[in-house]
Order: C-alpha cells, then sequence, then structure tokens
C-alpha cells in the first residue's frame, strides 16, 4: 500500500481526474482530451514540445481504449477515416518536424483557435438546418493534413477534424468515431517523432494520471456517442469547439499564468 500511495499522489489523482473527464469530452463529442490536458501543462509551465509529447503519449493508450469502443459501437465510416488518418500522418510529421527546428510555430494556435470558434458558432446554427448528403473526400484529406500538424504543434485535433467533418456531411456520430481513431494513429506518429528529439526522461509524469482517468471515461464516452440524438450531438460538438477554443487562445496570447 505504501508503494502505491507513494505512486498515486495527489498531484497525479488531480490528473486522472483531468484525463477523466478529458477523456469523457473526446469519446463522446470527439474533442476535448488535447484542447484540456495541452491547455493544463502549459499553464503549469512545460515547454511545448515536451507538452505535445506528453499529451500525444498519452493518447496512444486512450485513444486505443476509444478506439476499440467505437468500433464496437459502429462509430465509423471506413472510407472517410482511410483518407482522414492519411493526411492526419503527414500534417503530423510536418508539425513535429517544425516543433523540433522553431518557436516560431506557436504564432499557429492563436489563429487557429480564433478560425474554430467562428467553427464552432456555425456548427451549432448548422444542427437546426439540412445537413448536406455528400462527403468530400479531397475536402477531409485536407483536414487531415491540417489537423496532424495542429495535433503535432499544439496537442490538439478534435477541435479541427472533428468540426470540419461535420460542415463536410459527414453524420456526428461518425465524425466523432472517425476522428477519434485516426487520432491514435497520428499520435503514434507525433509523439516517436517528438521522443527522438527530446527523449524519454523529458515527459511528464502526469502523462501517467491522464491516461488511468481516460481509460476508465473511454468505454462511457463512446456509448453516449452511440446513444444521443443526432442534434444533441452536433450542438455538443458545437459548444465543445467554442469552449477549448476560447480556453486555448487565452492561453496562448499569455492571459493565463
Amino acid at each position: 500500500m505504501g508503494v502505491i500511495a507513494s505512486f498515486i499522489d495527489w498531484y497525479t489523482l488531480g490528473f486522472v481526474l483531468i484525463g477523466f473527464f478529458a477523456q469523457l469530452c473526446d469519446g463522446a463529442l470527439g474533442m476535448g482530451f488535447g484542447a484540456i490536458s495541452s491547455t493544463v501543462l502549459t499553464v503549469i509551465g512545460l515547454p511545448r514540445e515536451i507538452v505535445s509529447a506528453t499529451v500525444n503519449g498519452a493518447k496512444i493508450l486512450t485513444g486505443t481504449a476509444s478506439t476499440v469502443a467505437h468500433l464496437a459501437y459502429k462509430n465509423f465510416n471506413l472510407r472517410a477515416l482511410l483518407v482522414l488518418a492519411a493526411g492526419g500522418v503527414i500534417g503530423g510529421l510536418v508539425g513535429a518536424w517544425l516543433l523540433t527546428q522553431s518557436g516560431k510555430v506557436r504564432y499557429v494556435a492563436p489563429v487557429v483557435s480564433g478560425y474554430l470558434i467562428v467553427v464552432g458558432i456555425y456548427i451549432i446554427w448548422r444542427a437546426q438546418h439540412v445537413e448536406k448528403a455528400r462527403v468530400a473526400q479531397l475536402r477531409i484529406a485536407a483536414v487531415g493534413v491540417a489537423a496532424g500538424f495542429l495535433e503535432a504543434v499544439a496537442g490538439v485535433w478534435g477541435p479541427l477534424a472533428t468540426s470540419n467533418l461535420v460542415t463536410s456531411g459527414l453524420a456526428a456520430r461518425f465524425a466523432i468515431g472517425v476522428g477519434n481513431i485516426a487520432e491514435t494513429v497520428v499520435a503514434v506518429v507525433v509523439f516517436t517523432v517528438l521522443v527522438h528529439h527530446i527523449g524519454f526522461d523529458q515527459l511528464s509524469r502526469s502523462a501517467v494520471g491522464l491516461v488511468i482517468g481516460a481509460l476508465i471515461a473511454s468505454p462511457l464516452a463512446a456509448r453516449l456517442t452511440a446513444n444521443v440524438s443526432k442534434r444533441r450531438l452536433t450542438i455538443g460538438v458545437g459548444i465543445m469547439i467554442i469552449l477549448s477554443s476560447v480556453m486555448r487562445l487565452v492561453r496562448d496570447l499569455g492571459l493565463l499564468g
């Protein structure tokens, strides 16, 4: 008991709770884990490349659990998944490389956050109207590249990927499942590149707490996705995009900490 108590201390327990809440949002709404956890890690003072490596390392395990759950509930579209994942890997490689080369990449994040706030408002409006019947594969590929890049430089994937999948005409349930599964693939790529650059010893131990909390939340989140109505799920996606984007925008403009 003494060993367990020393390992699961109050610091780690705090991140267990953060990981649980973040993954509940991410698994149910297709976003939230990276936005919430990366914001917390940045606010406590960790460098951007360590934040990204830590969050993506945690996403490998949490994403695997989420992937299994979404596959079980059939929350995915195979063609959209393959296209998004391929684009995400390309964008992730570019973003991870730039993150190890230059600090100027941080200026991209505020612009993206501002754009996503507008997207979130549009998605909430769109939930009240007829959805497009056609999903453009080329647009999904472009979304994957952009989201993969943002995943590498900011540890954030869902707000860009899921929002654009929804606005492209993919049903919210499938957009969330596809986004979560593809994100796991991209996380492996980004994590591998960044850890090769900074080393395992630089990873934050908060990742342990994030993983534990997220693994607990993953099955519950996927079930929520399968059972919540399309309209409510779409509105939830829009609200989460706005909230997480505002949170990141405040962080990136230096108004926190």
